[in-house]
Formats: C-alpha cells, sequence, structure tokens
C-alpha cells in the first residue's frame, strides 16, 4: 500500500498540497513500519512504532469527515475541491499523528505499551 501511494500521488485533485502531505506521511509510515521491523526483538519499541505506523495509516479515515466539512460548507467558503483536497489531507493526518505521539509520550500511553509489549 505504501509504494503504490507515490504513484497515487501523481495525480492529486489537490496539487502539490495534497502531494505534499501523501508524501510526507507516506514516507513516515513506510519509516515507522521499517523501523517496527527493525526492532522485532525488543517488543516495546517495535510497539511503538508499529502504532505510529498505524496511527498514520488511519489518517486517510480521518481525511474523509475533514473533507466532508468542507463540502458541506462550500457555500459558505467558496473553496473549489481542488483548493481544499490538500488542506484536508494536512489535517486528516497531521490529527492521527500528532494524536498518537502526544499518547506515546505521555505516562499512560508508554505504560500501555510496555503491558502489551511483555504479554
Amino acid at each position: 500500500m505504501g509504494v503504490t501511494a507515490y504513484a497515487m500521488s501523481d495525480y492529486s485533485i489537490g496539487g502539490w498540497v495534497e502531494r505534499s502531505a501523501v508524501l510526507l506521511f507516506n514516507s513516515l509510515f513506510l519509516f515507522s513500519l521499517f523501523r517496527a521491523w527493525r526492532l522485532r526483538r525488543e517488543p516495546v519499541l517495535s510497539l511503538r512504532w508499529m502504532t505510529r505506523a498505524i496511527a498514520v495509516l488511519l489518517g486517510i479515515a480521518t481525511t474523509r469527515p475533514v473533507m466532508g466539512i468542507f463540502f458541506a460548507t462550500r457555500a459558505l467558503t467558496h473553496l473549489a475541491p481542488e483548493q481544499f483536497f490538500g488542506i484536508a489531507f494536512w489535517i486528516g493526518f497531521s490529527i492521527n499523528t500528532l494524536i498518537v505521539e502526544l499518547w506515546l509520550q505521555s505516562r499512560e500511553g508508554k505504560s500501555q505499551i510496555e503491558r502489551m509489549a511483555t504479554r
């Protein structure tokens, strides 16, 4: 999936803004998967990196309602899809990535990851 995202970003409705979000977050996704695989003998670190990869992956699901809000408010904002698709991608992917990273850095997140990794 990560490899095909690079190819799919060749045609992007939101232009370079959308393409930049896809390229950055797809690279982060692949990097996180690679780190999780490299650290597979260290369960806590591997699980932390896998959690980051999943957060980025689910960013596309968060992007959909953000786009829905843009579509619903088109009469007010007068924005065309070409203008808001890139912004929606940045918002959707950023929300997931930031929330999960904050959770991973929190005391609660660290203890939950440690518990799950040692099962």
